[in-house]
């Protein structure tokens, strides 16, 4: 069996830390129609989960339209649980984007039981960190403090700490992606990931290796303590996201009892 958290979450019938990791994801549309035609294909395509890149939204200034178009897109997935994402510019996000906008429509999206999961990353820093936990105290929203490095990937011992940091930051799921430069990188990764399950086993983790060299790591990461694993859906939202289908037969051979 892999090494599965102690603490799982559960949102909408699927289980982030459960026997297999799940699949998300990501719908990357800039307008109202993209976006809409995304979400209208998820039904076929079956994803465990969805995010939401928000910071690609051309709207994404103007709340009220963001909140219309967040409910619209839960409408149209229906049961699937959603992670709202509205990624910062200094960590591969689309474009810049206001904090203003950002948490306007993360108070609105969780107090609306529009998702599941809200990410914020590391670099906002515990206080920051500390308000949003705060906020989502009266709903079902978990949060995911996270942290991304497309140019290249740290230490292990970076990695690592990197990792407890967000989960002593109060992260109710930890993120972590990092661009690798060699083999070694990944296997960096991966071993970062499960010291991590070991010394803390209590929430969800969520690691990958980006790019072709790390495409593997999206592939075996739930071995390692990783419980969610990206996918192509319409267009990727970072480098090595594997098709939908094939990601799913990879995953069925790894965890053959859970699939």
């Amino acid at each position: 069996m892999r090494p599965q958290p102690e603490k799982p979450i559960e949102a909408r019938g699927k289980v982030l830390g459960g026997p297999r990791p799940l699949v998300c994801v990501p719908l990357v549309g800039k307008t109202r129609g993209e976006i809409l035609a995304e979400a209208e294909n998820i039904p076929a395509i079956a994803p465990d989960i969805i995010e939401l890149r928000v910071d690609a939204w051309e709207f994404v200034e103007e709340t009220a339209a963001s909140v219309s178009m967040v409910r619209d897109v839960r409408n149209s997935v229906g049961e699937i649980p959603v992670i709202l994402t509205c990624r910062g510019h200094w960590e591969g996000g689309f474009k810049k984007v206001s904090d203003e906008a950002k948490f306007a429509l993360y108070r609105e999206a969780a107090a609306g039981a529009l998702v599941d999961f809200l990410d914020v990353e590391l670099a906002y820093g515990d206080e920051k960190i500390r308000e949003t936990l705060r906020m989502l105290e009266q709903t079902s929203v978990s949060l995911i403090v996270s942290f991304h490095d497309f140019e290249k990937t740290p230490s292990k011992e970076v990695l690592f700490s990197t990792l407890a940091a967000q989960i002593r930051a109060g992260a109710h799921v930890a993120k972590l992606a990092a661009m690798p430069r060699s083999e070694e990188d990944v296997l960096a990764l991966l071993s970062a990931t499960l010291m991590i399950r070991r010394e803390y086993p209590d929430i969800p983790l969520i690691t990958m290796s980006m790019g072709g060299i790390g495409a593997v790591s999206r592939v075996t990461g739930g071995l390692f303590g990783s419980d969610l694993t990206f996918a192509v859906g319409s267009k990727a939202s970072a480098p090595g996201q594997i098709p939908v289908a094939a990601l799913k037969q990879c995953l069925s051979v790894l965890h053959p009892r859970e699939s």
